[in-house]
């Protein structure tokens, strides 16, 4: 049996998502860095909406915040439609996937970053071999008030 309480409010939900994408050299289907072309020439449209990662061979975008799915997946096609032309400009392509098939991690360059700087001080080949990439979902709620 369900006991429904009139008087309470549900909460409001809203999304996020970040993507990450391999850059890569269409030629050679190799990982190339992008020496932050992609991002610089991002910003002016998408702001900070595209960042670079650890690696100059990975560029990240992120939703703004989403009231619902329907809101998430438009921005979602549009980062999509948007980093692939920014890297179009520069004769490269993008793509989703876990890791690079072939591309060495050692033959990678780190963004110049004094947050990356320190994660591979600390970590040194760890943290250079660490060529993962994702999709991050972000849900959050703010409790509404009982009445």
């Amino acid at each position: 049996m369900v006991y429904i309480n009139k008087n309470f409010k549900m909460p409001a939900f809203t999304l996020g998502i970040e993507e990450e994408f391999q850059v890569i050299d269409p030629v050679t289907r190799e990982l190339k860095s992008h020496m932050h072309q992609i991002v610089e020439g991002g910003k002016v449209v998408l702001k900070e909406q595209v960042k670079a990662e650890m690696h100059l061979s990975v560029v990240e975008v992120g939703t703004n915040t989403c009231n619902d799915i329907t809101e998430a997946r438009k921005e979602v096609t549009f980062l999509r439609k948007m980093v692939a032309e920014l890297a179009a400009k520069q004769n490269l392509v993008i793509a989703a996937a876990g890791t690079h098939p072939f591309s060495r991690w050692q033959d990678q360059l780190i963004t110049d970053h004094p947050r990356y700087e320190e994660i591979v001080r600390e970590m040194q080949d760890a943290a250079r071999s660490n060529l993962i990439l994702g999709c991050t979902y972000t849900l959050a709620y703010l409790i509404g008030k009982q009445v």
